[in-house]
């Protein structure tokens, strides 16, 4: 009788200290899929948020039956198709593993848009509205929040000084509009599951791959390649989905602090990104502390005003005018009145 009166007075503190609202509010545990197991967003931002800071946030009254997409056993293009059926409640993914059901997604991080987290912010944001009504008529989902892992960069066995270097060369990308850049480039696209690149890389299958430095080094690219080439080419915009029915069944005091806590989350999302690119790419090169492990030895090869204008030029007659094909003369319109304006960019019209 006692422990069980000292149970009741522990949790009337906590929902004390959680305030008002989350006492109000109705008890719930979701069901909830995140991103890769062994990756940074779900070890520094996902399970974390899951595990700690919602139940903290709100007594113990939202908690969470939380699992990353490698525990179990799915890619990640399929977390929206099964988060609409109800199998999760929320799910976490990126933009880029689900585009190919709406080419719309894409839109939200085409390659080499932006150069900075500062502009791929103001770009997110304001393509934010477009993202919302495309998830609810594709998924009937809505979208809580929205962050970048750090920069997407390409990596190579052999030396890449250049994205000249490129031409000829079998890159793993891991979307359709970085597969544009590298085509764009001279090079040939590779498209595989991410657990697959290492080996890919040792046979030959691959000659470079992209992604995030932090991925990278955490994924061991760092014992098969060799050049590290810190061109920012994408920033893998990572969403946190809700299923619309569930939404719509909790109440309102639930879905305020759901969304208060998710924004925290979508700052923080935002601050590890810029924080954790430098500390990536000392990982991989040894330039640095590396605060993840063994640094590597890959060398670093800085891209020249050369390689920015070379960008610029893929940007323009490959990214941009491929995905306008893509998507259609509607959706460009609408990409170049909201992301377009805040890059300071245009889709050309079809």
């Amino acid at each position: 009788m006692q422990t069980t009166r000292a149970a009741a007075a522990l949790f009337a503190t906590a929902l004390l200290a959680a305030g008002p609202a989350a006492a109000e509010m109705a008890a719930h545990q979701f069901k909830v899929i995140g991103t890769w197991g062994n990756l940074a967003s779900w070890q520094d931002l996902e399970k974390p948020f899951w595990d700690k800071t919602l139940p903290e946030a709100t007594g113990g009254k939202l908690t969470a039956s939380a699992i990353p997409i490698t525990e179990a056993g799915l890619k990640g293009t399929e977390v929206m198709r099964l988060l609409n059926q109800g199998v999760f409640e929320v799910a976490h993914g990126l933009g880029s593993y689900v585009a190919a059901e709406n080419p719309a997604i894409e839109g939200m991080d085409l390659s080499s848009i932006a150069q900075d987290f500062a502009t791929m912010r103001a770009v997110t944001d304001a393509y934010r509205p477009i993202m919302d009504e495309t998830f609810r008529k594709t998924y009937g989902a809505t979208i809580l929040s929205l962050h970048p892992w750090a920069a997407s960069m390409i990596y190579c066995r052999d030396p890449i000084t250049s994205l000249a270097d490129l031409k000829g060369r079998k890159v793993r990308v891991h979307s359709a509009t970085l597969g544009d850049f590298i085509e764009g480039a001279g090079g040939t696209v590779v498209t595989l599951p991410f657990a697959e690149v290492v080996p890919a890389l040792e046979r030959g299958v691959a000659d470079c791959a992209v992604t995030d430095p932090v991925s990278a080094y955490k994924a061991s690219w760092h014992e098969v390649i060799n050049h590290v080439f810190p061109l920012p080419i994408g920033y893998s915009i990572t969403f946190t989905a809700v299923n619309q029915r569930l939404w719509d069944s909790l109440d309102a005091d639930t879905q305020a602090e759901m969304k208060k806590e998710l924004a925290a989350f979508e700052n923080r999302g935002w601050e590890l990104a810029a924080q954790q690119e430098a500390q990536g790419i000392a990982c991989l090169t040894g330039t640095g502390d590396c605060p993840f492990g063994e640094p590597g030895k890959a060398e670093l090869h800085q891209p020249t005003e050369a390689d920015a204008a070379e960008r610029a030029r893929i940007l323009n007659d490959f990214v941009l005018k491929r995905w306008g094909e893509r998507c259609g003369a509607a959706c460009a319109t609408a990409w170049n009145e909201t992301a377009g304006k805040a890059a300071r960019l245009s889709v050309p019209a079809n």
